[in-house]
């Protein structure tokens, strides 16, 4: 009896998976990449370096810098002329079925605005979020305003 239901049984199964509008997830999993990444901005280079990443597994990287502002100003000014700047990475990997692994990017560069005077200086802030699909050895760019630049470079 089993016999004779195995070749419908077959023929069924094949038609769910044909109709199926999600594609499966490719058979050989992602490995653990080291990708290369580089921030600029038009002053030269914000970070460099290399971060390790994995499907579902992103890496990041931040720094912050708060400092004195090389004006001075009159003795009991009522504005806080510290200079601030910070920088952070993020690199996520997604399975996104038809383009495969897609690094996903989110960059945030804040940097002092400039005032000349003795007034309260502030932050500029641009931020960028872009998705790459990235063949091995293939590097991408994501630009944003102010002249931010992000490359990431993934391995051969």
């Amino acid at each position: 009896m089993l016999a004779q239901l195995l070749p419908i049984l077959i023929l069924h199964s094949s038609a769910v998976v044909s109709d199926r509008m999600v594609r499966p997830a490719p058979t050989s999993p992602m490995q653990v990449e080291t990708i290369g990444v580089r921030v600029s901005s038009p002053n030269g280079v914000l970070w460099q370096g290399n971060l390790r990443v994995s499907q579902n597994q992103g890496a990041s990287y931040s720094q912050n810098l708060s400092q004195s502002s090389p004006t001075l100003c009159p003795p009991n000014s009522p504005f806080d002329r510290s200079e601030r700047s910070s920088l952070s990475f993020n690199v996520y990997v997604q399975n996104s079925g038809e383009l495969g692994f897609v690094y996903r990017i989110d960059a945030s560069w804040g940097r002092p605005a400039g005032q000349p005077d003795c007034g309260e200086r502030g932050t500029r802030t641009v931020q960028v979020n872009q998705a790459l699909a990235l063949d091995p050895g293939e590097t991408g760019v994501v630009e944003g305003d102010a002249g931010l630049r992000v490359e990431v470079t993934r391995p051969r």
